[in-house]
């Protein structure tokens, strides 16, 4: 049994990069060296054990059933970096890196204080505390499942997250010198399953309470926060940020601008939002 062999018993199961990646995981916990793509290519003939071959042809069993390669190898790349990632969670997306990509182009204080709504994974959070060594971040989940991923990651990155459960705000608990924030971002549920152009390839292994938003044309999540925000005196923010679908985006920035704030910049899937003067200042 070698790694050409492998291959070749799988090629009409998934697609050969996918078999690459789950045999570049498996490898490198069995051989004594760094294990990549190019180690495949160049040695071919390598034995496998039939242990490890058993696990292989399980994981690729279930890609061909569907389900996402990155809860089959356990983690995705997010801007550079590995994230865990288990069904708990959504996978992260490439273009979720756009809100790292706002928040870098914001003339932000030298210690900023950002503060992020339904962390999941915590890719986000994690980000933007490792982007930004000087800043304080704090992260919150209504899912103890989510924030035990999130926990996971803050720790292997050293990301220096302050992890809270709290249903986006109502829950939320900070001290009055601890409210004000320079940057709160989120990347609520906005898919709206009545899309009937949305692919779900893949979806259904996916939370859905991290995907679908029914009401509102998929921005409840958004409408809601946006409501507490202006509502309460928990959380108090100049800039937000958040990802939705571009056919959201009139609908969003419109109702952001009833709550107080101008959009400023639209990047992707990302919305850039600043609190208008008079209510910064006022």
């Amino acid at each position: 049994m070698t790694i050409d062999g492998w291959l070749k018993s799988v090629k009409e199961k998934i697609p050969r990069l996918d078999a690459e990646l789950i045999l570049v995981a498996v490898l490198q916990e069995i051989l004594p060296r760094k294990v990549d793509r190019s180690f495949i290519a160049g040695y071919p003939d390598v034995g496998i054990s039939r242990d490890a071959w058993q696990r292989l042809d399980e994981m690729a069993e279930r890609r061909a059933a569907g389900e996402p390669l990155a809860y089959i190898l356990g983690f995705r790349e997010f801007y550079g970096r590995d994230f865990v990632v288990t069904p708990a969670v959504l996978i992260p997306r490439p273009e979720t890196e756009n809100l790292i990509e706002l928040a870098k182009g914001l003339d932000l204080p030298r210690r900023p204080r950002f503060i992020e709504v339904g962390t999941g994974s915590g890719c986000i959070a994690i980000t933007l505390a490792l982007e930004f060594p000087q800043a304080e971040v704090v992260a919150t989940d209504a899912y103890v499942k989510a924030l035990d991923v999130a926990a996971e990651n803050n720790l292997r990155l050293e990301g220096r997250v302050h992890l809270v459960q709290s249903n986006l705000l109502r829950d939320l608990t900070l001290p009055e010198d601890g409210r004000d924030f320079d940057v709160l971002v989120a990347n609520l549920p906005y898919v709206d399953p009545n899309w009937d152009w949305l692919d779900g390839e893949g979806l259904a292994f996916e939370p859905k309470t991290a995907l679908f938003a029914a009401k509102e044309h998929g921005l409840s999540f958004y409408k809601r926060l946006l409501r507490e925000l202006q509502n309460n005196d928990i959380v108090r923010a100049r800039y937000v940020m958040f990802e939705a679908d571009p056919c959201q985006h009139d609908e969003l920035v419109a109702f952001v601008g009833k709550k107080g704030y101008d959009l400023v910049r639209i990047d992707g899937y990302g919305l850039l939002f600043e609190k208008c003067r008079q209510d910064v200042y006022g």
